[in-house]
């Protein structure tokens, strides 16, 4: 039963010694047409990068846009709660409407 089976020693198998895998019934395509569809396939990538880079681009800026009133309130809040663990008074707040702080701020150039 065992004695169709060959036993060797790990030191009589040449490791260095490339093994192709067999090739699988059927036709394969040429190696011209893989590397042409290789080719398109990177076209079509870089073409989606390059157009997707200024949506991406424009989408952050929104994004950092909008996040500067979030930022700016979360700044008061944490100087606020700072202000009241050292026991300062709170600060006087400028009711001012923005409108005419902003023309204040033309008038005063």
């Amino acid at each position: 039963m065992f004695s169709d089976l060959i036993l060797c020693s790990p030191w009589l198998i040449n490791h260095a010694a490339p093994q192709r895998m067999k090739q699988l019934p059927g036709r394969s395509r040429p190696p011209w047409l893989q590397q042409l569809i290789s080719f398109a396939v990177l076209v079509i990538v870089t073409v989606w990068m390059v157009t997707l880079l200024p949506v991406l681009l424009v989408v952050g800026l929104i994004a950092a846009v909008l996040l500067i009133p979030v930022l700016k309130q979360l700044r008061q809040e944490i100087d606020q709660i700072e202000r009241t663990q050292r026991g300062d008074s709170v600060p006087p707040q400028d009711v001012t409407p923005w409108h005419r702080r902003v023309w204040n701020r033309w008038n005063s150039r």
